[in-house]
């Protein structure tokens, strides 16, 4: 497993001021969240030379660009939002694919909760618009990770990648404080995405995501061989540098 995090860690920071504390402090990757006016340039936005460098930094950078985290969801009840946003993950599709960055991370959630099957039928729309945009990713060497995210929890995730019929690009972002929330502990959660995890989001200022969880997640991960990454994901802290070192150092623990 790899350590990387976030540029919400960081906001205001350009890419190569994120590149520099990355390697200071020790991690290994590097997520970009675009749409929040972050420092990093790397948006749909960006100019196709504004993306060559981007992809030069990068690749001189020593951190591995391991995911790029917009807002696009499929659980919209409207289908012009649906294809919308279909629309929006094809272009971070074609921009990953640019850059070189592996993973795009998607929603599931808000994910309907009122009985009468209202909860089956969102499944299958998002399996379906995932589906679709699997197909794509496929061509451009992109994987989606779908998150664990809000009320979408690890058994909604696992059942929307059943309906999908497990597209080869199509995974699962497993941020366990959100399972955790919901009423899904760490053993229960992982049954449910065991073997399809391809990315991962943590992070240890939540109240309800103790070590001991964090440790079982690691733990259950290391045992399959998971050698993917686990993102720091700290929204707008106040001490970027304390958030990163602090994180660096719980990442030690946490992984003995």
């Amino acid at each position: 497993m790899r350590l990387a995090f976030m540029s919400s860690v960081c906001p205001k920071m350009t890419l190569a001021e994120l590149l520099d504390v990355g390697r200071k402090y020790g991690y290994e990757g590097i997520e970009f969240r675009p749409e929040w006016q972050h420092g990093h340039g790397v948006e749909l936005a960006a100019t196709t030379e504004q993306r060559r460098e981007i992809a030069k930094q990068l690749r001189e950078g020593g951190l591995v660009p391991c995911c790029i985290a917009p807002g696009v969801k499929f659980c919209h009840d409207e289908q012009a939002k649906r294809d919308e946003d279909l629309a929006k993950l094809t272009q971070y599709v074609d921009l990953s694919a640019e850059i070189g960055i592996m993973h795009i991370r998607v929603f599931g959630d808000p994910i309907p909760n009122v009985g009468d099957g209202t909860r089956q039928r969102n499944y299958k729309i998002q399996s379906d618009y995932l589906a679709q945009a699997a197909e794509r990713a496929a061509h451009a060497g992109v994987q989606l990770v779908l998150e664990t995210h809000m009320n979408f929890r690890a058994l909604d995730a696992a059942e929307v990648l059943f309906l999908a019929g497990y597209p080869s690009e199509l995974w699962i972002n497993w941020h366990l404080g959100h399972c955790l929330r919901h009423g899904e502990d760490v053993d229960e959660a992982y049954r449910h995405v065991k073997g399809r995890v391809g990315h991962v989001h943590w992070n240890i200022t939540e109240e309800q995501v103790e070590k001991v969880h964090l440790h079982r997640q690691f733990e259950l991960l290391g045992g399959e061989g998971y050698d993917g990454y686990c993102s720091v994901e700290v929204i707008n802290p106040p001490d970027s540098l304390k958030a990163l070192e602090d994180h660096a150092a719980a990442w030690q623990e946490l992984t003995v």
